[in-house]
């Protein structure tokens, strides 16, 4: 560029550096390139310093357009790594290779996220303490940038599960700023297919492109105005051979009290939920908080682990007869911060539907990704395990079960949950003598109430 020749630029605004897509990390004081005739003198530019956690991470530099100016070039950018006398507490098993930290262009999780999931659930510690939101995903991004060679201010994508976008979740997006698109709450192993262009009519023309999501579980979602939010299928089940919890069943997330319009657009239409179960003190549960999501209170008083796990048992009778008809009525569950309260309930249904120890611990730290204070497995975690020993039954999960019925639940009605939640399970107790279980009494008091018509769930884009 000819002007800046004879201009000097303060390049500290110009140019963004970000870490993990996420932190911007500024130049390290005012930066000013001189005015010169030799554009190919190197200078270099100091960023502040920034402690990274072990593994690989992204890194790109940002131009901020309309500088009037122009920018130069950055031709080169190099990294200096410092080694200092406290580091954060390593994994208990180092590993040399550094393969185990690179994210596959189909996982939707961020940097931070996928570390995680690679180690040990119980070195939680090494990631996130519960005091920032980290837990919405990256998503997936779908980048037609090799298709489409020409420059335009915007860009329109085409995504469909159907390689000739022919049915009726084929959805066009417009005015796109890049030539990408990052879509979220995309299903575990879900196949979609698309197609970029600078406009509607050179679309049909377009290169398509093809995605299929990976099965790296916990599946988080990103709900506006919810933090802590993820569904616990798609978790492997010892109760079948190559058993997998089933999708789109059981959510659990944060309080909705915040969640804004739009994220009331994905729970009800994305997502397909149409209940919520709100298990806060009686005088925090002030909803329904989504049109169009059946709201239930079932109150567990706040406190410690003893009161939710050997008391609370109406709460628990009510919850799991809910659960029981969630792949008809898709459920969001939480508390306030969708930790403790919320961790039992989901703790009690995954050990019940025989997920195995990591995946049930790692779901149960992944809460640390939220604003919700540091938890680790000592936190009520293993209180829980080891009392199922104190229950009947050859294995976890039938403890569990065991446990589970000395609330009150009837065995059908665990049976018939395992039966939604996993194909190929067959229970051996009918469901219908028991089917309401309590529940009728408590339908009642909200028979007057009146709920939109609750959307269609979109299956193939959610």
């Amino acid at each position: 560029n000819e002007k800046w020749k004879n201009n000097d630029i303060n390049i500290s605004s110009i140019y963004t550096f970000i870490v993990n897509n996420k932190k911007i990390i500024e130049i390290d004081g005012e930066n000013i390139l001189k005015s010169r005739e030799d554009i190919t003198k190197w200078q270099i530019i100091k960023y502040k310093s920034y402690i990274l956690p072990k593994g690989k991470h992204t890194i790109s530099i940002k131009s901020i357009p309309n500088s009037k100016i122009g920018s130069p070039n950055i031709d080169y950018i190099d990294f200096e790594t410092i080694k200092i006398d406290e580091l954060p507490i390593e994994p208990e098993e180092e590993e040399d290779d550094d393969e185990q930290y690179i994210i596959l262009s189909d996982d939707f999780h961020t940097l931070l996220q996928y570390q995680y999931i690679m180690d040990k659930p119980e070195n939680i510690a090494n990631y996130v303490n519960g005091q920032e939101d980290f837990s919405r995903p990256k998503g997936n991004i779908l980048n037609f940038t090799k298709n489409v060679k020409e420059f335009s201010p915007t860009y329109v994508i085409e995504i469909s599960s159907s390689e000739k976008f022919d049915t009726s979740d084929t959805k066009i997006i417009k005015d796109l700023k890049e030539k990408y698109y990052i879509i979220k709450n995309l299903r575990l192993g879900q196949q979609i297919y698309y197609r970029g262009a600078i406009n509607e009519e050179q679309l049909k023309n377009s290169k398509i492109y093809s995605l299929t999501v990976n099965t790296l579980t916990p599946r988080n979602l990103d709900i506006p105005g919810i933090d802590n939010c993820r569904d616990i299928g798609g978790v492997k089940t010892t109760l079948v051979t190559n058993g997998i919890i089933k999708q789109g069943l059981y959510h659990r997330s944060a309080q909705l009290d915040t969640i804004t319009e739009e994220g009331k657009k994905v729970l009800v239409e994305d997502l397909g939920i149409k209940i919520e179960i709100d298990l806060r003190d009686e005088y925090e549960a002030n909803g329904p908080y989504v049109e169009g999501v059946e709201y239930y209170p079932f109150m567990m008083y706040s406190g410690n682990e003893i009161q939710w796990f050997d008391g609370c048992n109406d709460a628990f009778v009510k919850v799991f007869n809910l659960i029981a008809e969630s792949d008809k009525n898709p459920i969001i569950i939480h508390c306030i911060h969708g930790a403790d309260r919320t961790g039992v309930i989901t703790f009690a249904l995954m050990t019940l539907l025989g997920c195995e120890y990591d995946d049930i611990t790692r779901d149960y730290c992944f809460t640390n990704f939220g604003y919700q204070g540091f938890r680790n497995i000592n936190t009520h975690f293993t209180t829980w395990w080891n009392k199922l020993d104190n229950f009947d039954g050859e294995t976890k999960a039938e403890r569990c079960k065991s446990w589970l019925m000395s609330k009150g639940i009837e065995e059908s009605i665990l049976e018939h949950i395992r039966t939604i939640f996993i194909d190929g399970y067959n229970k051996n107790i009918s469901l219908e003598s028991n089917k309401n279980n309590g529940l009728d009494e408590y339908e009642n008091e909200y028979k007057n109430k009146k709920f939109l018509n609750f959307l269609e769930r979109n299956d193939n884009l959610n």
